[in-house]
Formats: structure tokens, sequence, C-alpha cells
């Protein structure tokens, strides 16, 4: 466990430290200032300290100046979000072994902190201490050993560097080399078995495939382990990995035994005396095998004892090859998916640098295959939004874009932040450039092709309601010379232009007001009084008897909005209730008072006819323009009233009464 003093005033950067270097073997001990930690600087406590070099209060170099005064020894390290060269040659020249900037990488902290934790300038030498007796003389070893002190101490620091090299045979062929330079042995080979193999200990069928694999060796023909295989499920693997012990060749064990016979057969074979397993502190890796000295003295168990701890620094190592070649071989899959994209795809760093960018990418803005890609090379317009983004840790809606110089293509540009459990929010931004050329030419094509078949749609019941109004003047305009003079003549002359100019009007009237939004003057007035006079507009029209019922339960009330449109919005319901039925209209209405879903106090307002109702298609196509299921009208008359009341804020709907027929539902604000 290693003690790190943080001189800080800041909780956020003590919980941040915590979160980013485990618990298990580093615990911190934060403090305001050097003065307040100068008790327990003058203890050999704290194996390093990190300084806030950010805090207001506090100077950075001040602050390590303490530090050094107090603990010469001990590793001091600043961690700072703004910084300069000169700065930084004063912070290194007054004694700081490293600078952080913030923010801080869990990866980089953890590992110059250990590394400088774990350097022999700042652990004692290591000596051994025998169970009993005196301590033995230097470079001696109990039970005859010869090996140098000095020696295995430069095996041990050699193998404290395992971990951080990449190449697996590499710095094996190196460790077995130095190995044998400093035990004087004469063969040595490591196996390993294949990182997504089974552990030994599961079925006979999991455990077929369990053979190791030579990686290295000296001293051994590498093509005598294509004669017969070391494995973890018998022989000397199997004893190995099942009692995480050194095994030693025994050739005067008992040769009627099986298994000690295979083990002795395979030391004969390979010319080795010593098995010692590679194991991660989890699991068995796989063993090294062991010759005999040069000088063909035996090993003593404190030189046995060094060796197994050196297998284990060896199967830590190999264990982080696997994984970084396992985290290196999905980040070559993902950055292979993302290169066949037909999408460009850009990944940004917080500091604005890029991390990704596709060939996809390349290719939409102009640059050659393998070119690099920086923030300024960004059109302002998508740069603006990717700051915007970068800055905040927010998502924005995809927005399209068509600036590329001499290109006519259009781009939907999407920016999100990647937040997963790994990454925080903030750590890197995705840019997504798909494109909708052909997406927004179909739509633009598909927007004309619809306004088209609009225009006729329009025309043709334009024409079709005055070609019915223009029949009946046009019947009484060739009578004129010849029946003027008869009164039936003039009645019927008059009473057929006025009701053509009254379905003239309304249909005017209609087309005026789909072509405009509100623009009235909002006045108060009585829910019964505005139904009665819309009520008798709709009975001039239609030239029908009806009567105007009001529910029991109906409780007038005051509305509020432009009383004129109001009231045609009304008179086009009631129409078609009136339109609905037989010659003797009744139309009952009802009225109830509710919240709506922004909690305003609003009046639903029912309209029953005799008539069938609505039937199941009709209800889905009422309030949709130019839809009727007569033969005269232009199916506009609910298309009007439901754009009035939604201007008001209200709504306009077909719903199911309690004998389930359905009728016209019409809701508006209280004043």
């Amino acid at each position: 466990m290693f003690h790190i003093l943080v001189i800080t005033e800041d909780n956020g950067f003590t919980d941040s430290l915590k979160a980013l270097l485990p618990e298990n073997e580093f615990r911190l001990h934060p403090l305001p200032s050097p003065n307040k930690a100068q008790s327990i600087l003058k203890t050999p406590l704290p194996d390093a300290c990190l300084i806030d070099a950010d805090l207001p209060n506090l100077s950075a170099v001040n602050a390590l100046e303490e530090v050094r005064r107090h603990a010469s020894a001990i590793g001091v390290f600043l961690c700072t979000r703004d910084t300069n060269p000169i700065w930084e040659e004063d912070a290194y020249l007054k004694g700081a072994d490293f600078i952080f900037r913030k923010p801080l990488r869990s990866a980089l902290l953890h590992r110059i902190l250990t590394r400088h934790l774990r350097s022999p300038a700042k652990k004692p030498a290591w000596t051994h201490r025998p169970e009993t007796g005196p301590a033995p003389a230097p470079g001696t070893f109990r039970h005859g050993g010869t090996l140098p002190g000095s020696a295995l101490e430069i095996m041990r620091d050699f193998s404290r560097i395992l971990s951080y090299s990449l190449d697996l045979k590499s710095f094996v062929h190196q460790f077995i080399l130095k190995l044998r330079e400093i035990i004087s042995v004469n063969r040595v080979a490591i196996l390993l078995r294949k990182p997504d193999l089974p552990l030994p200990g599961l079925s006979a069928a999991e455990r077929e495939d369990d053979a190791l694999e030579c990686i290295c060796s000296i001293g051994i023909e590498a093509d005598l382990f294509q004669y017969f295989q070391i494995n973890l499920s018998s022989g000397i693997g199997g004893m190995v990995a099942r009692s995480g012990q050194i095994l030693k060749a025994d050739y005067e064990a008992n040769l009627f035994s099986d298994e000690n016979y295979e083990i002795n057969r395979e030391f004969e074979l390979l010319g080795c005396e010593v098995a010692i397993p590679i194991v991660d502190r989890e699991r068995c890796l796989g063993i090294a095998l062991i010759g005999g000295r040069l000088t063909g003295t035996r090993f003593a168990d404190d030189e046995l004892q060094l060796l197994f701890h050196l297998m284990e620094e060896l199967g830590l190592a190999i264990r982080n090859n696997w994984l970084h070649e396992e985290l290196a071989s999905h980040h070559e899959l993902i950055s292979d998916v993302i290169a066949q994209f037909k999408s460009g795809c850009l990944v940004m760093s917080p500091e604005l640098s890029v991390l990704h960018a596709n060939p996809a990418l390349l290719e939409f803005m102009q640059k050659a295959p393998g070119d690099s890609v920086s923030f300024s090379d960004l059109p302002p317009s998508i740069a603006c939004q990717l700051y915007e983004v970068v800055q905040k840790g927010e998502d924005i809606p995809p927005f399209m874009f068509d600036g590329f110089p001499g290109d006519d293509r259009i781009f939907r540009i999407s920016i999100f932040p990647l937040q997963t459990g790994r990454l925080e929010a903030g750590s890197a931004t995705m840019l997504l450039m798909e494109d909708f050329t052909q997406v927004e030419k179909a739509k633009k094509i598909e927007v004309e092709a619809q306004n088209a078949r609009t225009v006729a749609l329009i025309a043709e019941r334009f024409a079709h309601e005055i070609r019915n109004a223009l029949v009946p003047l046009s019947t009484h305009h060739q009578l004129l010379e010849t029946d003027f003079d008869k009164d039936a003549f003039r009645n019927s002359l008059d009473k057929t232009m006025d009701r053509q100019i009254r379905r003239i009007s309304r249909f005017a009237d209609q087309m005026m007001l789909l072509s405009q939004s509100r623009n009235g003057t909002d006045h108060g007035g009585s829910l019964q009084e505005l139904l009665e006079q819309a009520f008798s507009e709709a009975l001039n029209f239609c030239g029908r008897d009806g009567t105007l019922q009001y529910d029991p339960e109906f409780d007038d009330c005051k509305i509020r909005g432009d009383l004129s449109t109001l009231k045609h919005a009304c008179m086009e319901i009631l129409l078609n209730a009136l339109q609905s039925g037989s010659e003797q209209a009744n139309i009952v209405v009802t009225n109830r008072f509710e919240n709506d879903d922004k909690g305003r106090n609003v009046v639903a307002i029912d309209f029953f006819d005799h008539g069938g109702g609505f039937s199941e298609e009709a209800a889905e196509e009422a309030l949709k323009p130019f839809f009727t299921t007569r033969n005269v009208g232009v199916g506009l008359g609910l298309t009007v009233a439901e754009k009035i009341l939604r201007a008001h804020g209200g709504s306009l709907e077909i719903t199911r009464n309690k004998t389930k027929k359905k009728h016209v539902r019409a809701i508006l604000p209280l004043a």
C-alpha cells in the first residue's frame, strides 16, 4: 500500500484522484497546505506528494520547496491545467519529479507513480534472511547457493520493466537471456497456453486444446516440441497447474506410477530439472522449464523461491500483453468497421484535436486519402456547433449542411458526446456526416408532386363547386326573357340567386380562412349565444328546419377569442350535423369543464344529431381537406373549423358516445 500526500483545498480534486487510482494500492492523505503537512512529512509514512497547482491561494513552486525542505527523498508531482515552459523549468529546478496536465488520465497517473515508487533508488537493497542461524555472508546463499546478491537484484529490477513491453516474444527472449546469464543454466524454455483457451480443471471436452506453446527457448531444440506437447492437464504441466508449486525432476521416484513416469520422461526428453509455474496471481498461464547449472550444482530453495517470484512478474507482464493485444484487436476491428462507413466519421478530443477521421470524411472534405484533418479545416457553421458540444457535453439536434465550395451535395450533420461507462462525459465527441443529397432530392420531388396533386384537387373542387352554383343560375338566365313577368319565376330567381351567392361566399370564406393565420381581435362572449347565432346561419344556408337543444346539464360559460371566426367554426359543425339527418333535424349540445394536457381550464362541447354517425373510414378522414360523403360541397367545412379552434388553443375531434356512435367534439379554452 502506497501512501500519497495530497496538497489541495479542493475536495473535488481529491475525489478525482480516488476515482483514478486503485484504492487497494494507494491511500490518499489530503491536507490544505504544506504547513499543515509538516508533521506527516517528518515521518516515513508518505511515499509521494501530489500538489494541486491551480489553487488561487497557493503558490505551487513555494509549496514544492516547502515539501522538499521537510522531505527531500519522496517524489513530488504537480498537477495543473495551464502552464508554460518557463514555469515548468522553474518547477523542475526546484525538485518536481513530474508535472501532470489536467484532466488527469488514470493510466498515465498510475504508471508514473508506480514506476517512481517501485524504483530501486526508492527502496532498500534486497537481502535474504535465513529462517535460522546467522545471516549469510555477502554474495552467498544458505544451502550453498552461489548467486551474487547484486546480480539477483539486477534480475529483479529487470523483471519490473516487463509490464511496459508490448512485444511478447521479444521481452520473453530478453528475459530468459538475462536469466541464463545470471543463474548460468544450460537450458531454458517458456511455454504458454493460448489466450483464448479454457483454464485447467474444466471438463475433458473443454481441455482438449490446453496444449502449451513454446514461445522462446535456449539450449532446447525448437523442433523437439513438434514431436510431443506439454499441456496443462497431464505430465509436468498438469502437476504444476494443479499444485501451483515448483516441480523438480526426481528420477528415483516410483516408476510404477504412470504420472511420475510421464513427468520424468518429459524432464528427460527436454534435459531439464525444474518446472516453475508462470502465474498472474490468479491462474496458471504456462510453465518455465529450466535445466541444470553449467557447473552441475543443484538449485537452493532460496534461489527457486526467487525464480518463482520472477516468473510471477513475467506472468503479469504476459497477461498485460494479452490484454493489450485484445484491446488493440478490438480497436483495429472498430477502426476497420468505421473505415467502411459510407458516412463521414470524426472523433474530436476535449482539446479540439482530431483523434480519428475515416476515409468517407476525407472524401467529403475534398482531401486526399491519408491527409490529416484539424479543427480549423472544418467549415465555420460545423465548427461552431462542434465546439458547443465539446464545451457543454450535450447533444444537439442534427442539422443540414450544403456549404462545401464547388460541391452541390447536401449533408446531414450529427454531433454528440461519447458517454459510456468507461468514458467520462466530454472525454470525446463524435461527428457524423451523412450524404443526404438523394434523400433531399427525393423529398423535394415528393413535395413538388404533392403540391401539384393538391393544386389539381383544389382546382377540381373549385370548378365543381362553381359549376354547381352556376347551373341553376344559368337555367334561370335562359328563362329570363320569357318568364320574367311571372311572379313564380321571379321568386324562384330571387331564392336561387340568394342560395348560390351564399354558397359561393361560404366557399370563398373557407378558402380565405385556410390561407391565413388568426388575426382577429379577442373579445369575451357567451358560449350559448355564440351557438345560437351559428345555428341560425346554418339553418339559413341549408334551407332546412331544425332545432337546437341543450342538455339539461349544459352550463353556459364565457369564452374569449375572435368571435366571428369562432362563430364560423361552430356554424360549419352545426351545418355538418344538419346535413347528416332528415329534413327536420334535431341537434343536442352538451358541455363539461375539464383541464387539458397543459393544465388550462377548457370547455368540451359535444354535438349530437339523429343521423347514423360517422363510419370508421369517415371518422379517420373527416378532418382532412376535400373529404366529403355528399355529392355537393367541397369537403372543407370541418377542416376550416378544426383550423380555427386550433388557432384559439383548442381542438376538434371525432369521438364516440355512450351508444358507440361517433360524433363531433370541440374543445375551447375558457376566458
